[in-house]
């Protein structure tokens, strides 16, 4: 009863509805029609604009040749058979176009057929009189021009010309006619379709106004799926991008961390041969290059840093995740952050009590808050205070469905924060970005901060940064928590910085090395050579492994994890290992991602000496694997799943 009393328009809106669109469909296919007709009538007009432009090219080039010729006899300069000797081919070939254009006017085609043999003998014509002028004929050849043969196949070929150019003239008229008739026809019948959209508006204006509150509430519920699903992209789009950089990254690394490794290693030599007391000379040379020398070492480190910046960013670095304290590695640091940010900077730590553990990379947890507190530094000009904290913290499922980019679950949190100037909104997107900085020329090289996330996302931790102009800002670690910790460290123990603190080469201990790059391989084998120890080098697997099979005393495999030839260094340490068992093995790499590291961190048992290295690396690590005091990385520990809290 009630339906009863509703308008009509509403009770019947779907048959109107789908009346409209059977109206809409019509007009459309009708209108696609239309178009058609009208493109085909314009095509026409162009047709026919097109077949007097060629023929009219078609007598221009004719009268080139002509004017040419005469020019010629004029003058006997070869200049002025240029245009004729460029036009001259191209007349057969404008005469097909306007044969093929024409083909379906009869009349055009028979005026085409008088016109050829015109054509043909006023160009022989032409051709005849220069070959006479060529062959010192000249006077002949006035005579020919002056007879009235020449001057009447020119006026004849005119003629044809100027017939063929008034016949499609006389078609222009009609096809712009029907043209507009076609155009005039698809205004009225747009006119009477907008005209049709209108009413069929008005008459379900109304009844589409109970729908649109019921989809009010469905169009909010899809919104926020749009923007979740925005975010999930945005969030699939940065990893994509991420893969791509971290290619190029790597092969980069690779290569550049080999010429590191020759130049560091190479002047690290030269630099200690040079301070060895020992004839006057030395000490000239010296007084002249120690300071180039160390500026030198100072320029190859910080590319070498450069390098480990972009794997970081790229998260391609190996991890050598340890258990790990925040609290004691904050406390450590703080004497080294409170010289590097000068008296101006008032450092503070406000560390939680019972902090849980973490597993991370201590080095890179240590440049990352060296970094963020240099940032600081830079953004306090004229003084400030430095804020760092730890903390135990949970992030909700609320929080991780924002962000897109982290797991719900429970985390240690590293916190620093400034009173700088703070950072404005349009900057606060791009802040993580490769080479992006806001400082000036020379004062920071934009990778911090990439290099910062590169490494949390790789811990499969999270970072965030909140700021505001004139307040300053903070940024947000958060690292995963290890909840089966037992041993727990603050950083990896000291380097030795000397061969000296390292035991010597023991009588007969043998080292093969191998490595592909002969700049690297000559300075490994040279310090192992200069520390005592006796060397075998090849350049590839097959080799290494014709020398295993020659049954001589060998201590310490030492390769390159990136190898010519198809097989790699890990896979030639697992050939090795059948046939030598306990022989130890230590790797070295610029960039290596699949074979000796996966998810980001090492291997378990495998050593690994980055490049570039120094000789008192290399004999540090040498020493440690044959004294079998060397830290092993440990493959069974590893951040438990993110679970929620008990309550």
């Amino acid at each position: 009863m009630q339906q009863s009393t509703r308008p009509w328009f509403i009770r019947n809106a779907r048959a109107l509805l789908v009346a409209g669109f059977s109206l809409v469909l019509l007009a459309l296919v009708a209108a696609i029609v239309i178009v058609i007709r009208s493109g085909e009538a314009e095509d026409l007009v162009e047709h026919t604009l097109e077949v007097r432009q060629v023929a009219q090219n078609l007598f221009i080039f004719i009268e080139d040749a002509e004017t040419a010729e005469r020019g010629y006899l004029l003058t006997a300069d070869e200049h002025y058979l240029d245009l004729y000797n460029v036009e001259l081919p191209q007349i057969p070939a404008l005469f097909d176009q306007l044969r093929t254009m024409t083909a379906d006017n009869v009349v055009q085609q028979t005026e085409l057929g008088r016109l050829k043999p015109l054509m043909d003998a006023k160009l022989e014509f032409v051709r005849h009189i220069l070959e006479l002028a060529r062959s010192g004929q000249h006077d002949a050849a006035v005579e020919e021009v002056r007879t009235n043969r020449g001057r009447q196949l020119m006026l004849d070929l005119r003629a044809s010309v100027r017939a063929i150019v008034t016949e499609e003239r006389s078609l222009l008229p009609p096809r712009e006619a029907a043209t507009d008739r076609l155009r005039a026809w698809l205004l009225v019948f747009i006119g009477v379709c907008l005209g049709t959209a209108l009413l069929l508006t008005a008459a379900l204006g109304r009844s589409t106004q109970y729908y649109i509150a019921q989809l009010r509430q469905r169009t909010g519920e899809l919104l926020s799926e749009a923007s979740l699903r925005q975010q999930t992209e945005e969030t699939l789009r940065q990893s994509q991008k991420l893969e791509l950089v971290g290619q190029l990254t790597g092969g980069i690394a690779h290569d550049f961390n080999n010429l590191l490794t020759i130049i560091i290693g190479n002047l690290d030599t030269l630099k200690r041969r040079l301070s060895a007391p020992s004839a006057e000379q030395v000490a000239a040379l010296k007084e002249s290059l120690g300071a180039p020398i160390e500026l030198a070492l100072k320029g190859a480190r910080s590319a070498a840093q450069l390098t480990h910046r972009l794997l970081a960013y790229a998260r391609r670095q190996p991890l050598e995740p340890t258990r790990l304290d925040l609290n004691r590695l904050v406390s450590t640091m703080s004497d080294l952050l409170t010289r590097t940010l000068g008296e101006s900077i008032n450092v503070e730590t406000v560390l939680a009590g019972g902090l849980w553990r973490t597993f991370a990379d201590a080095n890179q947890v240590e440049n990352a808050l060296l970094n963020l507190a240099i940032n600081a530094r830079d953004a306090m000009k004229d003084g400030g205070r430095l804020t760092i904290e730890t903390a135990n913290s949970f992030l909700d499922d609320a929080y991780a469905a924002r962000f897109g980019d982290v797991k719900p679950g429970q985390y240690v949190l590293l916190s620093v924060t400034d009173t700088g100037v703070g950072i404005p909104t349009e900057v606060m997107e791009r802040v993580f970005e490769p080479f992006f900085t806001t400082k000036g020329d020379g004062e920071g090289s934009g990778l911090g901060l990439a290099m910062v996330h590169g490494f949390v996302k790789q811990t499969d931790g999270h970072v965030r940064i909140y700021s505001e102009v004139g307040q300053g800002t903070s940024v947000k670690i958060y690292l995963p928590r290890l909840l089966d910790a037992e041993e727990v460290l603050a950083a990896p123990a000291e380097k030795i910085t000397t061969v000296s603190a390292a035991r010597g080469a023991q009588p007969e201990e043998t080292i093969l090395v191998v490595e592909d790059n002969v700049g690297v391989r000559q300075y490994a084998t040279d310090a192992l050579k200069e520390m005592g120890y006796r060397v075998l080098e090849v350049g590839d697997a097959d080799g290494a492994l014709r020398i295993v099979d020659g049954g001589g005393r060998i201590d310490l495999l030492f390769t390159d994890v990136v190898l010519p030839g198809g097989m790699n260094g890990r896979e030639l340490a697992a050939k090795v290992a059948k046939r030598r068992p306990r022989l130890p093995v230590l790797f070295t790499t610029g960039y290596t991602r699949n074979a000796i590291v996966h998810h980001g961190r090492l291997d378990a048992n495998v050593r690994l000496l980055g490049k570039p290295y120094t000789l008192q690396d290399l004999a540090q690590k040498v020493r440690e694997i044959l004294d079998g005091t060397a830290p092993m990385p440990d493959a069974s520990v590893r951040p438990a799943d993110q679970a929620r809290p008990p309550v």
